[in-house]
């Protein structure tokens, strides 16, 4: 026990280092948003704003992205994809759901240690 004590102490702080910085990108992420909402509200009104910016001081582009010509990056839930085969496969979708399942459910199980904090209760 004594060989952890150090370790868990270290944990420890990195894991409150981890919470603060992790609180900060969050405020951080919240400023964003509201930032990207004053841009989707200045580019829905005004058609002539450009849709390309080159922003050459921090070597960076600036790109707009309206609405209808993207695709956002999706997931799907297990009770979604059960919901669309039942529905597409009424009769056997639920033994299609039941083989994914099987066949996937091995691939999840962890083959290494994970830790976590938690608060005491």
């Amino acid at each position: 026990m004594d060989t952890l004590k150090p370790v868990l102490a270290s944990y420890l702080q990195l894991s409150k280092q981890l919470t603060e910085v992790n609180a900060r990108a969050s405020t951080l992420r919240d400023e964003r948003r509201l930032l990207e909402l004053d841009l989707a509200a200045a580019y829905a009104e005004t058609t002539s704003l450009p849709d390309k910016i080159e922003l050459k001081a921090s070597q960076m582009v600036f790109q707009v992205k309206k609405p209808g010509e993207w695709k956002k990056g999706w997931t799907l839930s297990k009770k979604q994809l059960h919901e669309y085969l039942v529905d597409i496969l009424p009769e056997h979708g639920d033994d299609v759901m039941k083989e994914l399942v099987r066949r996937h459910e091995p691939k999840l199980t962890a083959t290494d240690y994970t830790f976590e904090l938690k608060p005491m209760e």
